[in-house]
């Protein structure tokens, strides 16, 4: 090391052996000897969209729920022609309407077959089930009813529903019953009715119900 770079280390020493080793408690910077720097700006905040109020929710009120009026007609011998309003769409099955139907003719429910677009309906059915979403919109919906017995069935429960009593205490006689209804032409119509409906041929429908007409007068 040569003898001037030693000497200017002993004074650089010698310098530094000067200055203070802490801060005092009372030291000022000078702020004017503060680099220039950019003062950073913070970004807007955004504005916050106003809060929605909850609409208060709306119950419904009895008597709100959709309805339809039911229009129940006869295919065949007897004629029946029974309009039901107001039918709730979620509720109403169609054990009700063969009920309601049954109420208004006296025949009894297991002699009536609904039938929707020539299918038959099972009893456990509602309204919303047979027509589908949006079934309310068309505001009315018609069945097809037919009654097993046909006509004579339909007397029957007529003579059972006048129930007038004879002098001496003797009820009248609700209509035919047993082998009498099998002897009427309008059972194998009604027979004819119903065989055409399952198999949907008027031909067919009409040669079984002649073989069991036949079978039932050739019985010995």
């Amino acid at each position: 090391m040569a003898a001037s770079e030693i000497a200017f280390a002993k004074s650089f020493l010698s310098l530094l052996d000067t200055k203070p080793t802490k801060i005092s408690a009372d030291h000022v910077e000078d702020a004017t000897k503060y680099p220039a720097t950019t003062p950073h700006i913070l970004p807007p905040t955004p504005s916050q969209p106003p809060l929605r109020r909850s609409k208060p929710s709306t119950t419904s009120t009895p008597g709100s729920a959709p309805s339809i009026t039911v229009h129940v007609r006869s295919l065949r011998n007897p004629p029946l022609d029974i309009t039901l309003p107001a039918q709730t769409i979620g509720t109403t099955s169609t054990l009700d309407i063969k009920t309601s139907v049954s109420e208004q003719t006296g025949i009894p429910t297991d002699k009536l077959k609904l039938l929707y677009n020539k299918k038959p309906v099972g009893d456990s059915k509602t309204l919303k089930d047979v027509l589908g979403d949006g079934g309310e919109k068309k505001g009315s919906v018609e069945f097809s009813v037919m009654v097993i017995g046909g006509a004579a069935t339909l007397a029957a429960a007529e003579a059972a529903r006048g129930g007038a009593s004879q002098e001496g205490g003797e009820n009248v006689a609700q209509g035919l019953s047993g082998e009498g209804v099998l002897a009427t032409e309008e059972f194998w119509s009604d027979l004819r009715g119903f065989l055409q409906q399952r198999v949907r041929d008027e031909k067919v429908a009409g040669e079984a119900a002649g073989l069991f007409k036949g079978a039932w007068e050739g019985r010995p």
